[in-house]
């Protein structure tokens, strides 16, 4: 009787496998990460010795350079989309839906009211007649004067925002994120904008003495 062949164990080529699955994988994170915009104005936050950490859900915040200049931001996505509705709504401002796309993704913008709707439907020019992008779009900080003294013809529109963030969500939570160059007078006027509002509530982001970021309340 004739003895049968041995045969030797199946073998399967993954290499195909593996570089479909790495490929799937590429996609899928190039498709679904957000990357982070970048900081509108650089602060240098002082140094402090609290633990406690921005919980960064629902929460406005107010930035403030070195030289004065404000910036507001706001954490969720839907809050913006929120607060874009109600400025066109209230100011009448005709916003392209590129330009409402892309308001939605900014981590924080400082651009006068008056100036949303050529920064957002790319109208904007310079003194030499250049055109602006959406992107390069020059942030000159919001008008933040102090509220007693504001007119209409130097109106506080830190104001409307705040107004704006807690329409769109009641639970809204602020901070205030001072360069540690920042003049006195203006965290004052920021602090009096929220306490107009009856904020008396707030958190101020530092920078821990180890180099980790805090808040203190």
């Amino acid at each position: 009787m004739a003895k049968k062949p041995k045969r030797g164990a199946p073998t399967i080529d993954m290499t195909a496998m593996v570089d479909v699955a790495f490929l799937l994988l590429t996609f899928f994170i190039l498709t679904t990460t957000r990357f982070r915009e970048e900081e509108k104005v650089e602060v240098d936050t002082p140094s402090s010795v609290s633990d406690l950490e921005v919980q960064d859900e629902k929460l406005m915040t107010v930035s403030i350079g070195s030289e004065g200049q404000v910036f507001v931001g706001f954490t969720d996505i839907s809050t913006r989309e929120g607060v874009l509705k109600l400025l066109m709504q209230e100011k009448e401002k005709a916003i392209s839906e590129d330009g409402a796309r892309y308001f939605s993704t900014l981590q924080e913008f400082g651009v006068k009211i008056d100036e949303i709707d050529s920064w957002l439907n790319e109208e904007g020019e310079s003194s030499a007649g250049e055109s602006f992008t959406l992107e390069s779009y020059p942030h000159e900080g919001i008008p933040t004067p102090d509220p007693d003294s504001a007119t209409v013809e130097n109106p506080n529109e830190l104001k409307e925002w705040i107004r704006w963030g807690r329409l769109t969500d009641q639970r809204m939570r602020f901070a205030i994120k001072g360069d540690v160059d920042t003049q006195y007078e203006i965290v004052s006027n920021v602090i009096s904008s929220l306490q107009d509002w009856k904020i008396n509530q707030f958190s101020l982001i530092t920078e821990q003495e180890d180099g980790e970021g805090e808040e203190e309340e």
